[in-house]
């Protein structure tokens, strides 16, 4: 049962250590960092997607920047944020864009 135990965390810690989008915060986090893509051009249009991930183990859904564009109508990308909400592993993705 021990090394079971052991192996989990050991795991989890390496998923956690390897995540290059991890901002810390494994209780809480309610980060939001920029995307990029930024212009000057006026954005008329907004679209968003959002994913789940629990653990660092399982995500589901599609929170790319091109299904935000495709949710908001848009084809010219102005700019994009993303936004985390981590609460004792169980973390919503969501990225919001805006363009024309």
């Amino acid at each position: 049962m021990k090394k079971l135990v052991l192996l989990i965390a050991f795991l989890l810690i390496g998923t956690i250590a390897s995540n290059a989008e991890f901002l810390g915060g494994f209780i809480y986090n309610g980060a939001t960092t920029p995307g990029g893509g930024y212009t000057t051009a006026v954005a008329s249009k907004q679209g968003q997607s959002t994913c789940k991930n629990i653990w660092y183990i399982v995500t589901v859904g599609d929170c790319s920047v091109r299904a935000a564009m495709k949710n908001g109508n848009i084809r010219s990308l102005a700019g994009y944020d993303v936004q985390r909400e981590n609460i004792l592993g169980f973390q919503t993705i969501t990225v919001k864009a805006w363009g024309n």
